[in-house]
């Protein structure tokens, strides 16, 4: 039996202001080189799961650029379950997940990674912190894709509001 071996993580920097050639900002140019890679490493993913990704680190890569000085480390992972993203910056400044006005103009980054990702987390480093989300494979969502956002994002509408 031949055990086919997983690809080697990527990682590449994202600084702010730096246009491609292509004229991509550095998100958009980040998100897309993340999606290709996935593409790329044949990960079992619906277009529609490419797009929470794509979404997913946009939200976590402007974070970073905006808090910790306009640059930021991104490495991608399939660990033959999961696509999963860090992104490595420098602030000290703890993500918080918050429940923002739908009128607000920022807030809500962190709370669609919530809804869109299979799961997300961060720890602290010596120097900043690495935020990070994972995306099941399709077949890995109880054999529909995007069941398992469908149930948390549900199951979150259904919890009682702390007063």
């Amino acid at each position: 039996m031949t055990i086919a071996a997983l690809p080697t993580p990527l990682t590449f920097d994202v600084v702010a202001g730096i246009t491609d050639p292509s004229g991509k900002t550095p998100v958009q140019a980040a998100r897309d080189r993340i999606a290709d890679t996935a593409t790329g490493w044949g990960v079992p993913l619906s277009r529609a799961a490419l797009a929470d990704v794509r979404l997913c680190a946009s939200e976590i890569i402007t974070n970073a650029l905006i808090h910790a000085a306009g640059h930021c480390t991104v490495s991608v992972t399939w660990t033959g379950e999961h696509l999963r993203v860090d992104v490595t910056d420098r602030s000290i400044r703890v993500p918080v997940l918050t429940s923002s006005d739908t009128s607000a103009r920022s807030g809500r980054g962190l709370a669609l990674v919530e809804a869109l990702a299979h799961s997300w987390g961060w720890e602290p480093k010596q120097r900043g912190k690495v935020v990070h989300f994972l995306v099941a494979a399709d077949a890995a969502i109880a054999g529909e894709p995007r069941l398992s956002v469908l149930l948390h994002t549900a199951r979150a509408r259904a919890e009682p509001v702390p007063a």
